[in-house]
């Protein structure tokens, strides 16, 4: 396994990979807007991306802004989901300092996973054009994982 920053020419990579997860872990009800969301140039404009390679192939992707403090993708291969990957891309992507407050909306499906590696929710799950999310908060001073 291997992790590293993505190149920009990757990232079409990483934003299939992340349909493909998005459509086979949630609902298909905001998919459209998920597409809409995931295919802004300026978004990509906006992240640094990381990815998780297993034989060459790309199996997970984290994008976070680029002042570091909201995680906007965050999507690991069905197939190699709870081997601990996810924890690995998260402290790979925060190596040199956690900001002092990181953020993310999470889909229902991710919830737990966030929970384990310290965020909380900071109100319940909200609904925006059919996309189902759970704002979440990671303090600094939590444990790190």
């Amino acid at each position: 396994m291997m992790i590293k920053q993505l190149e920009r020419s990757e990232y079409n990579d990483a934003i299939a990979l992340s349909l493909r997860v998005f459509i086979e872990c949630d609902s298909a009800s905001g998919l459209e807007t998920f597409k809409s969301f995931i295919n802004n140039k300026k978004l990509k404009d906006e992240l640094t991306i990381y990815g998780v390679f297993e034989n060459n192939k790309l199996i997970g992707v984290m994008g976070i802004k680029n002042d570091s403090t909201h995680i906007s993708i965050f999507f690991i291969d069905i197939e190699f989901q709870r081997k601990g990957i996810g924890k690995k891309l998260f402290e790979f992507a925060f190596t040199d300092q956690l900001p002092k407050q990181i953020t993310v909306n999470s889909s229902s499906y991710a919830v737990r996973f966030y929970e384990s590696i310290g965020f909380t929710k900071t109100t319940e799950e909200q609904n925006a054009n059919g996309l189902r999310y759970t704002p979440m908060v990671r303090d600094a001073n939590q444990p790190y994982l």
